[in-house]
């Protein structure tokens, strides 16, 4: 029943701007031992591995949603805000808890290092259909999957530093290095073996290929924790392997590991809102609060600002962010599960104010996710910087079963100023490995014919044998064309300077 409200209230999720995980908390304290249905639950230790589990399944689903030509582009200021940006983050949180807060220093850093992270989950789904540049969209999305490691090891640390009374920096320094790097090398390495064997192990049964890429990627997981590496990290480098070859059945594997992500979001959140006692919020709800404010408008403008001002002296102007794209940046930082999860890390070390430091954390991250849900599209608009996005087409064409390797299926929406409008199909300079499958228009398929003219509104199925095939720039808007045009003879990514990537525009791709 619970799952079912969980799925329902998505609706209410998408069509508002509040973040699915806020909702999926509420349905637990709604059923916790303080609400109506009265379920007791206080397995701190079950809720964290249930935490780490849908975690490494969020981060492998989210690696393989990312293109790579945008994780290309976004991967140097998403790794500094990922690392520099971080502790950054946790030093003011910090500071300030030590200032309002009855924790002594140490344990102040600790709560600093716990909310630190942005989160992956809310990250991934409350961005859709928001409006973002896709440049700005794929730093958050790269950060939020790459910091986890981070402040994991920050948390771990200063827990150890609480219970044992010493501080190992040059341990956290080096532990930090080595697990980082394990992590990346394990995730890319072994995710080209699972790629191989996925192609290359000829199943009879369609429906298993699914579950042999999920087992894949939490055995990549399993394995770089048990090397020293960082398992979510290697999670959702695998992710971004697999998502970006050429795999077989990438269609049905991509919709399972999607459909798993979210139940993983939805078990993992409403445990977490079955943990909590919201009579015990109240006492520290003041603190609480102030904390979310340092959150907001202190802590993580303060991380942006800095970390990529200095970017850009280090690359001598190559990575240039204007003040609004920092302070889109800095305003779309959410955070979720990942720091209530983390919080529950000075619980199991049995750390004296723990418990406090777990409901402060609660207050902040609900808290903070509802503001910033609710006005970032409006934030976006405000600063010139939201981007038009093609409406979702309500036909989804695939290619099941035994499709051929890498096989792509393009919904491309043409709008006003599309280059194909008022064109026919006979007449469009198409590549050689595209094919018009179908056209949409008003609810009804049109058979693509060379004497078939294309409309304003029409969304055009593109059939093509890669899976990051670019929209051709036939379809594409006439000042895209006329940039891709241009952009044509080199094969490297567009500078960081530069705008919204041609082939993130207007097109929706689903893959065999």
């Amino acid at each position: 029943m619970l799952a079912i409200a969980a799925i329902a209230s998505t609706r209410f999720s998408a069509r508002f701007g509040v973040p699915a995980l806020v909702l999926f908390v509420g349905l637990g304290v709604f059923a916790g031992s303080s609400g109506p249905l009265g379920i007791a639950f206080s397995d701190y230790a079950l809720a964290y591995d249930i935490g780490l589990l849908a975690l490494a399944v969020i981060l492998y689903s989210g690696g393989m949603e990312t293109r790579m030509r945008l994780f290309q582009v976004a991967i140097v200021p998403a790794g500094l805000l990922a690392t520099m940006g971080t502790v950054v983050n946790m030093a003011v949180i910090g500071l300030a808890a030590w200032w309002l807060t009855p924790l002594d220093l140490i344990r102040s850093l600790l709560l600093g290092a716990v909310l630190a992270p942005t989160d992956a989950a809310a990250l991934f789904s409350s961005l859709k259909g928001r409006g973002l540049p896709s440049r700005l969209r794929g730093i958050l999305e790269t950060e939020s999957g790459t910091n986890v490691p981070m402040s994991l090891l920050m948390t771990l640390s200063l827990s150890i530093a609480v219970s044992t009374g010493e501080v190992d920096a040059s341990g956290l320094a080096v532990g930090v290095i080595i697990q980082l790097a394990l992590g990346a090398i394990a995730g890319v390495v072994l995710a080209r073996l699972l790629v191989w064997l996925i192609n290359h192990l000829r199943l009879e049964a369609y429906g298993l290929y699914p579950i042999l890429a999920l087992s894949g990627g939490l055995l990549i997981y399993a394995v770089t924790n048990l090397i020293g590496g960082n398992g979510f990290l290697a999670a959702y480098s695998a992710g971004l392997v697999v998502g970006n070859a050429r795999l077989a059945h990438r269609h049905a594997i991509a919709t399972f590991t999607e459909a798993l992500a979210w139940g993983g979001q939805i078990l993992m959140f409403m445990v977490l809102g079955l943990l909590v006692f919201p009579e015990r919020l109240l006492t520290s709800l003041g603190v609480s609060l102030g904390i979310t404010a340092v959150v907001l408008f202190l802590a993580r403008p303060l991380a942006v600002f800095g970390t990529l001002g200095i970017l850009r002296s280090l690359s001598l102007g190559r990575y240039t962010f204007s003040i609004a794209e920092r302070t889109l940046l800095s305003w779309a930082g959410l955070k979720g599960a990942v720091p209530i999860i983390l919080a529950i890390i000075p619980l199991s070390f049995g750390i004296p104010g723990a418990e406090y430091v777990f409901n402060v954390v609660f207050v902040a991250v609900i808290v903070g996710t509802v503001i910033q849900g609710f006005t970032l599209g409006p934030l976006a608009q405000r600063l010139g910087l939201a981007v038009e996005e093609p409406p979702r087409s309500p036909l989804r064409l695939e290619l099941g079963g035994d499709a051929p390797i890498g096989a792509t299926v393009m919904d491309v929406y043409l709008g006003a100023d599309s280059r194909a409008v008022g064109a026919r199909i006979a007449d469009l300079p198409l590549p050689g490995d595209v094919v018009i499958a179908a056209v949409l228009r008003d609810g009804q398929l049109v058979t693509p014919r060379g004497s078939t003219v294309f409309r304003a509104g029409d969304h055009v199925y593109l059939i093509s044998d890669h899976p990051d095939a670019p929209t051709p720039t036939a379809f594409l808007p006439r000042r895209l064309a006329a940039k891709a045009a241009l952009d044509a003879p080199t094969e490297e990514p567009a500078p960081e300077g530069g705008g919204q990537a041609a082939s993130a525009e207007g097109a929706h791709v689903s893959q065999a």
